[in-house]
């Protein structure tokens, strides 16, 4: 295949791609009643996802916490599980 044909066949995609773009309608929570029952539903659900995704990466960093933990007790000579010290 040749290369040499591929730059104005993507510059004539661009082109038509642009030229029969039309403008993008708002749908009725984006462009109408800020008052709506369903601007309001939106709204809650856009902030329980934002919970969840805060929850899940608020787990992830205390795991990464609690690896690092481990780690510096079990290079320090930390005791082990099932492990006694002897005096």
């Amino acid at each position: 295949m040749s290369y040499k044909h591929l730059f104005p066949m993507a510059l004539t995609i661009l082109i038509c791609t642009t030229a029969i773009a039309q403008p993008a309608m708002a749908c009725s929570v984006c462009y109408g009643d800020p008052d709506s029952p369903m601007t309001h539903g939106v709204q809650a659900g856009v902030l329980v996802l934002l919970g969840v995704v805060g929850v899940v990466l608020t787990l992830l960093a205390s795991l990464l916490l609690f690896w690092m933990r481990r780690a510096a007790n079990l290079e320090g000579g930390g005791q082990g599980i099932g492990e006694t010290s002897e005096v």
